[in-house]
């Protein structure tokens, strides 16, 4: 299982850290030159030479069971507040308006948070290469999440990751009384399958729960 971060990198309410809509967008772009396998084993070899990452956002309730998982297999949760926007399979299948460092994302799951259900109370932002390679055979890529007035909350260099990467925590949103709580995790986890990712953040979310007094 992963280790917790002692310190998250950045913690504060949405407002304070200047995002002003209630309408968020986690996003991802990157550039990547694939190396094409040669000789006898290019058949075997047709998914090695391509790094497709994937975006999901994760909604959990107060207990962190998972309620809802919106990623390329499901592009919208039950409540239709948290939309993915569809999945990008290289980088470069978005035309030329969705390159990296043009105008628009090359994935992007969009979240609408006053739609989002009472009961949710934690939302996790993770990333994963779905081939298992690391984060670093990207040529260069990044990571953000920013509301649609096109303010940005933070952004995650893919190159900075550690090296053998393959999925990552990038961040959780807590539900407060007034605002969300959001904390950049950055925390590397042990399995680059969605599914299992999602359990591994819920463990670790509940973790931080506060111990009843009896």
């Amino acid at each position: 299982m992963p280790t917790p971060a002692t310190q998250p990198l950045l913690s504060d309410s949405l407002n304070a850290l200047g995002l002003t809509s209630d309408t968020l967008l986690f996003a991802l772009n990157y550039d990547f030159i694939p190396t094409k396998p040669k000789g006898m084993m290019k058949r075997f070899k047709e998914n090695q030479g391509a790094i497709d990452i994937d975006l999901a956002c994760v909604l959990y309730d107060d207990q962190c069971t998972i309620n809802d998982l919106v990623w390329f297999k499901q592009l919208r949760d039950k409540a239709e507040s948290v939309r993915h926007q569809g999945d990008s399979l290289d980088g470069k299948d978005r035309g030329e308006q969705a390159m990296y460092h043009a105008p628009l994302d090359q994935e992007q799951i969009r979240l609408y948070l006053h739609k989002i259900p009472a009961h949710i109370t934690h939302i996790a932002l993770i990333a994963s290469s779905y081939f298992g390679q690391p984060f670093m055979a990207v040529e260069d890529g990044e990571i953000h999440l920013s509301d649609d007035e096109g303010n940005r909350a933070f952004e995650v260099n893919l190159k900075q990751l550690p090296r053998d990467c393959n999925a990552v925590w990038i961040a959780s949103l807590r539900r407060e009384v007034s605002d969300w709580h959001l904390s950049l995790q950055n925390l590397p986890l042990t399995d680059n399958d969605l599914q299992k990712a999602a359990q591994q953040v819920a463990h670790e979310l509940a973790r931080a729960l506060p111990v009843p007094q009896g």
